[in-house]
């Protein structure tokens, strides 16, 4: 998979997975070799689902899609891997966020995130400084509306302000999954919608465009 020198949708086979996935591979940015793991751009995928559709995947390569927990969990168990954030507000600014180590846990841990090392320009959306309770994303498991793994006493999926599957604490200061919003369709019942708190400064800003994308470290741009 890691010969591949186009941008577009490929095939792979991560071990333990019995047949090949689609996956979109970008060879473009900061020096190619990316699996790109989550998309949204147009609104068009409805992300609020449940554990099992993130679990397994949903979408399409080619245009907005959730790789799937499991195969992120494969990938990551058997290579060091980096994942890069790329992601642009209403207004064209793009941002990115990059941590030189990334991993997803296996299935018993609710896929854990385990991700360090960051560098980049849209700020550390995995850190939650908002609350300042110096609680981090790193180590929870996944929570959807049907699961609660957070570190909330509520529901983080189910919370008016987020909703859509994520790796929250109490809750998070970054929901990628969040509903897709228009800068009119923000209201104070809305929620924050593709959400990574630390673009804006200090303001909860919902974004237009988000893409997740993870490379093996050995691989040399």
């Amino acid at each position: 998979m890691f010969s591949i020198v186009t941008n577009g949708v490929h095939d792979i086979k991560p071990l333990g997975i019995d047949s090949p996935i689609s996956v979109y591979c970008d060879q473009d940015t900061d020096g190619g070799g990316w699996t790109v793991i989550q998309r949204r751009f147009d609104g068009t995928l409805h992300f609020d689902r449940p554990y099992n559709d993130y679990k397994y995947g949903f979408g399409s390569a080619g245009g907005e899609y959730w790789l799937g927990l499991e195969s992120m969990y494969r990938l990551t168990s058997h290579n060091a891997y980096e994942l890069y954030v790329e992601l642009e507000d209403w207004g064209g600014v793009v941002k990115y966020a990059k941590y030189s180590s990334f991993s997803v846990g296996e299935a018993s841990t609710f896929y854990r995130l385990n991700a360090g090392g960051y560098s980049g320009t849209a700020g550390d959306g995995f850190v939650l400084s908002y609350p300042s309770s110096g609680a981090h994303l790193n180590g929870m498991g996944f929570s959807t509306r049907d699961q609660d793994h957070d570190g909330s006493s509520g529901s983080c999926s189910n919370h008016p302000s987020v909703s859509g599957g994520w790796w929250y604490n109490n809750c998070c200061q970054s929901a990628l999954n969040g509903p897709y919003l228009r800068p009119s369709d923000r209201t104070s019942y809305s929620g924050y919608g593709i959400d990574w708190y630390p673009f804006g400064g200090s303001d909860w800003k919902n974004l237009k465009r988000s893409k997740m994308m993870i490379r093996p470290t050995d691989i040399q741009p």
